[in-house]
Parts: structure tokens; sequence; C-alpha cells
């Protein structure tokens, strides 16, 4: 008998099981990011994330360069998966993100790892770049609350997920913290080889904001408990379409919408000799952004100081990838 969605998620808070069957199914045909390429990785076949069976992680720690309702004063407690499934010209984390830097870890391990980061100190689990591998995140997960995982936990994308990939994180998911790329789909294309990245990124975010809602922060702490907090990075040239991406987001959800408004980009990887993307940001470039976020009425805004963005670039290969950390 086929269950109803919310008879299945009683079943599957009183059988482990059944979420491990569930994350397993989603490997033998791989849609879990906008390519749906289809791939059966329970074979050992990769697509273009790289990602295959056991998850493949570059680093954990507790990280204090996210935004403050995240970072707190003791750190978000970041995973760095490696591999991804777009291929943005400009990534700063190319060293992970492309050459796939990293250790596979098995689903015990990951909910170890979190375990881990929870003991430190840390106020949240965040996962970085999980949704090629979403299923075993979800697994680890589930793993994790069994044995006193308390922390919330982020989703932390590109905005590049399938509603497939969504579903497995339902319930998992405290807060999801996604990006909005681009407004356009040539752009998006062109920088970073993402097919229908405008009517994909938009279906993520709306099917993310009905599971978990306007963001919600501990009155006392200030730290997000619940919630949606949609990342746009400003780029060069009007690259990004902030305009466009800000006005969708006060007409879908309203000026209530959590976003955050990054200044960091910086000239990386591929971007070098590629104009504009070869210059770091103009002031009055961020300026704009921020005027026409002020000016749609949003309300619960997050923005950068363009003086600190190069400290936000992190070097994988040292000890302490991020020198605010």
């Amino acid at each position: 008998m086929e269950l109803t969605k919310l008879g299945r998620d009683e079943a599957e808070k009183k059988d482990p099981l059944a979420v491990k069957e569930r994350c397993e199914a989603a490997l033998e045909r791989c849609v879990l990011c906008g390519r749906r390429c289809g791939i059966d990785r329970r074979t050992g076949s990769r697509g273009p994330c790289g990602g295959g069976i056991e998850p493949r992680v570059a680093r954990w720690l507790a990280h204090m360069g996210e935004e403050p309702p995240l970072s707190g004063v003791r750190g978000s407690g970041t995973i760095f998966f490696s591999g991804c499934s777009l291929r943005c010209l400009f990534c700063q984390n190319y060293e992970i993100s492309q050459k796939r830097w990293g250790q596979e870890v098995s689903v015990e391990r990951l909910a170890e790892i979190m375990l881990e980061l929870e003991g430190s100190g840390c106020h949240n689990v965040n996962l970085v770049s999980p949704t090629h591998y979403a299923p075993q995140a979800a697994m680890a997960l589930e793993r994790a609350r069994l044995q006193g995982l308390t922390i919330p936990v982020v989703y932390n994308s590109h905005g590049y997920d399938s509603p497939e990939a969504l579903a497995l994180m339902e319930g998992k998911v405290d807060i999801y913290l996604p990006d909005m790329k681009y407004a356009s789909d040539s752009t998006a294309e062109e920088l970073s080889g993402a097919p229908e990245y405008v009517e994909r990124n938009r279906e993520a975010l709306t099917a993310m904001f009905s599971q978990v809602g306007f963001l919600d922060e501990d009155p006392d702490t200030g730290l997000a408990r619940k919630g949606m907090l949609v990342r746009i990075l400003v780029l060069p040239g009007g690259l990004a379409g902030v305009k466009e991406s800000l006005s969708w987001l006060a007409e879908r959800f309203s000026p209530a919408i959590a976003v955050s408004l990054m200044g960091q980009y910086a000239p990386l990887h591929l971007a070098l000799g590629r104009p504009p993307l070869d210059r770091r940001l103009l002031r009055s470039e961020y300026e704009e952004a921020v005027e026409t976020a002020e000016a749609l009425g949003f309300e619960n805004l997050w923005v950068q100081d363009l003086a600190s963005s190069e400290v936000g670039v992190p070097d994988f290969s040292a000890e302490r990838p991020f020198r605010f950390d």
C-alpha cells in the first residue's frame, strides 16, 4: 500500500530502516539536482557532481564567517562536502567543488561528525553543498538525532536542488540557506553550466519555504531556530540580476523574507581574464543592490562591509581555511 505523506513520515519515525531504504533508492536513478542526470550511483557511476556512494567531505569546523544568526559567538558547525552540481567559473571554493579535495566517510562517521560539532559548542550543524549527498546526509541526520543531536540543522546550498532531494530533507532540516545565483538562464548556463537554473532555483526555494517558513530567531540570543534565509552574491556588471531576484522574492513570499546580500565576490578560479568577472565588485554596484532591496521594502536584510570581503576567501589547503575562524 502506498503511504500518504503524513503516513510515510509517521512510518519513518517508527522505523529508521524506512529512512535508509528511501534514501538508498534515491541513488538508483539520481535526480537530486536540477540536471537530473539519472546516473545509477549504486554501481559506482558518477555524474557531473562527482558524487559516489559514500559522502566525500573536505572539512568540518566551527565557522565564524556565516551570517550572525548562524555563527553567533561559538560558530556554525559547518561540514563542507566535496564536489558540486554547478561549474561556477568564479567559485571561491573551487579546491573542493571542482578539484574535489576531501575524504570519503561513512554515513555512520558523518553522524559522529555532527555530534562532535554539537559537543564542541557549535550553534548548529551546517551542511555546505549537500545536494548531491542529500540521501546520505538524511541518513546521517536520522542516526545523529537518535544518538542525541539537538541543535538546528542548516541546509546550505546553491539552490539548484530538485524536489526529490528536498523531500528527503523534510522534517530533518530546520534552516534552509539557499543561493539565488542568477535571474537569467543564459547567464547561468554560461557562468555555471546550469541548465534552467532560474526555474529550478525558484521551484527549490518555494519547496524550502513550504517546509520551514520565515526565519525565526531566538529573541534572547539572536540565533536562528528555523526558517529560510536567501543568499544573493552580487556579481560585477550586474550579472546576478539582483533586482529581478529580489522582486521575485518580494512577490512570491513577501518583503519579510530574510535575505543576505553578499559583497564578497573575488576574481578566482576561471574568472581571471574574463571581464567583468576579472575584477572585484565596485562599491557603487553593491550599494545599488542594497538600495534596491530597501526600496522593495525588505525588512530582514543582511549586508556586508566590503572592506572585510577578502577575509571570507578560503584556502582549503591551510589548517585554518578561513582567516576569521
